[in-house]
């Protein structure tokens, strides 16, 4: 509030009135042991309060003054010459307003921390300032407190945080340790208001996962876990997180408190086991890791808790053994474990990913990496069992949206040109593959007349009622705007012909209907058969040469390119 918005309020009030707030305001600064001092500007006289003067062991009576030289010099020598600069970019106008901490000596010779805040209440004609009043507030508490912390911060791994994710999206880290600046080369203050620093510091190969391992957190309020890489100078450090959410119900913020820290040292040990052992503790530091050690002489085999939980067993009833292991190995996958046990007798490493039945039938992805013990002996095994079903789920539906077109959702052209390029590497003479190119005929007309959105209407019926067509083993993709794709197995040419005329002409029975109007489309299909002679782009020239023919012949029709 302004100096002229005060003088107006308080010009409103009687003498009464005026009496009986300034009461309540000496009560209030009496009982909060408030030092409060008055500067006239033109004299540098500072008239202060009772509690002011007995924090410097002054005797207080109303004609009591100090001047500004006095003060400063019972500030803290360190202190003295930044608060002086800042009271004097405060006269100079460069600040809206007057707020320092420092040191002072109190009466019983002991340092203080201060804050003092200051503001201008009377000015003169020309403007500048004439009466300025302000508090000094003990913060010595509060200082020495978060002193404390800071060193207690710099003894904890890593950096410890609170980390903010706002509904629309944006993310802050109100608090962080110290430490971020080791781990990040960031400081606290750079990503306080803004995460994004932090963010593009991530490792592009890992930067989708972190950012959908903290959704997921967010949506089910389940404990924050992560390892991910971060580019520090040309290097790359591995780093694990974990953290505790909290959901704020009425802003939809979500908060999390926990720590990061640097485990680069610890995932090449992972990686390459380079150390004769893997302790518990170290499992678990790493992030729910479970931990087994088994004698491959005497079948006994130990495990911590967290095996229990990967593989649903109840740690009352089952004892830990090599068979229970066994027994839980996905038939179909029992081979590349028992192939990678046998391996490591050579190499000294065992490292597999492989599905587990859970007694509750439920099946899972789990990672083994294990090394024989340090001290030469191939008869015990220590190693961690991680559970990365979520891992592969999330891989395999990024790798089914990399095979499959956006629009039609069959298959695109990348998985189809993978198919023949397949088909072509284990083609002998006796083989019967056709490749067809299906072309819808005039679409442009279609999109250029009633619009694109029933253009995507017209592909996405034709290529679902062309992929009911098809028969085990065939392959059908999109390879382009109105271009599809069919690989058809064990078919003679003319036999192909005939199924491909039968589904060109159901296409030109299709009805469509726009705003009323009925209207039907027709396709054009070249095909050719694949030879063991063959290249990708020879059959693909082949296909296409056919197809054009076609187009110049007047469409609708299917014609067979075949080999010279």
């Amino acid at each position: 509030m302004s100096t002229k918005d005060v003088t107006e309020r308080y010009s409103k009030l009687t003498a009464a009135q005026l009496r009986e707030r300034l009461y309540c305001l000496e009560t209030v600064v009496e009982k909060s042991n408030i030092g409060v001092w008055e500067l006239c500007v033109a004299t540098g006289k500072l008239s202060v309060n009772q509690y002011f003067a007995a924090l410097l062991g002054l005797k207080w009576n109303p004609e009591l003054t100090l001047t500004f030289d006095e003060v400063l010099k019972i500030i803290h020598p360190d202190d003295r010459q930044s608060a002086k600069k800042q009271f004097k970019q405060y006269l100079a106008g460069k600040n809206r307003y007057f707020e320092v901490e420092f040191r002072v000596r109190f009466a019983d010779g002991s340092w203080h921390w201060i804050r003092d805040i200051g503001t201008v209440v009377s000015i003169k004609a020309d403007g500048d300032a004439k009466k300025i009043v302000g508090s000094w507030l003990d913060v010595n508490d509060m200082v020495e407190s978060s002193q404390r912390l800071r060193k207690i911060t710099r003894t904890i791994p890593g950096v410890i945080y609170e980390f903010e994710l706002y509904p629309d999206g944006s993310m802050r880290f109100p608090y962080s340790s110290e430490g971020i600046t080791d781990i990040a080369g960031v400081s606290p203050e750079q990503i306080r208001d803004d995460a994004s620093v932090l963010f593009s510091l991530i490792h592009p190969d890992d930067i989708s996962k972190v950012q959908h391992s903290i959704l997921e957190s967010a949506k089910s309020l389940n404990d924050w876990f992560c390892e991910y890489r971060l580019m520090k100078e040309d290097s790359e450090r591995w780093l694990t997180g974990y953290a505790v959410p909290e959901r704020d119900d009425v802003s939809g913020v979500v908060r999390w408190y926990g720590q990061i820290v640097d485990t680069t040292s610890d995932k090449e040990l992972e990686l390459e086991l380079l150390e004769s052992k893997i302790t518990l503790e170290k499992a678990q530091e790493l992030g729910k890791i479970g931990y087994w050690r088994a004698d491959l002489t005497n079948g006994d085999l130990a495990w911590s808790d967290e095996i229990y939980r990967i593989y649903g067993l109840d740690k009352d009833k089952v004892k830990p053994t090599i068979e229970v292991f066994d027994r839980a190995i996905y038939p179909d996958d029992l081979q590349a474990v028992t192939a990678s046990m046998e391996r490591a007798r050579d190499t000294g490493v065992h490292d597999v990913e492989h599905r587990i039945v859970r007694p509750d039938g439920e099946v899972r992805w789990v990672h083994e990496l294990a090394g024989f013990r340090g001290d030469d002996s191939q008869d015990v095994m220590i190693g961690t069992v991680r559970d990365v079903t979520e891992q592969k789920l999330y891989q395999r539906e990024l790798e089914r949206l990399n095979m499959t077109d956006e629009l039609t959702k069959v298959n695109n052209r990348r998985f189809f040109i993978a198919s023949l390029e397949r088909e072509l590497k284990s083609i002998v003479s006796a083989s019967r593959i056709c490749v067809a190119i299906v072309d819808i005929d005039y679409f442009k007309i279609i999109n250029d007349q009633y619009g694109h959105a029933e253009g995507d209407l017209v592909l996405k019926t034709v290529s679902a009622f062309i992929n009911q067509q098809l028969r085990p083993g065939d392959v059908f993709a999109r390879i382009g705007g109105e271009e599809f794709a069919l690989l058809l197995h064990r078919v003679e040419g003319a036999d192909a012909k005939r199924r491909l005329n039968a589904i060109r002409q159901l296409i030109s029975e299709l009805a469509f209907c726009y705003n009323g109007e009925s209207y039907q489309v027709t396709a054009t299909i070249g095909m050719t058969m694949l030879t063991p002679q063959d290249t990708r782009d020879d059959v693909l020239h082949r296909a296409d040469e056919a197809l054009y023919r076609g187009k110049r012949d007047g469409r609708n029709c299917v014609v067979w390119s075949e080999v010279d």
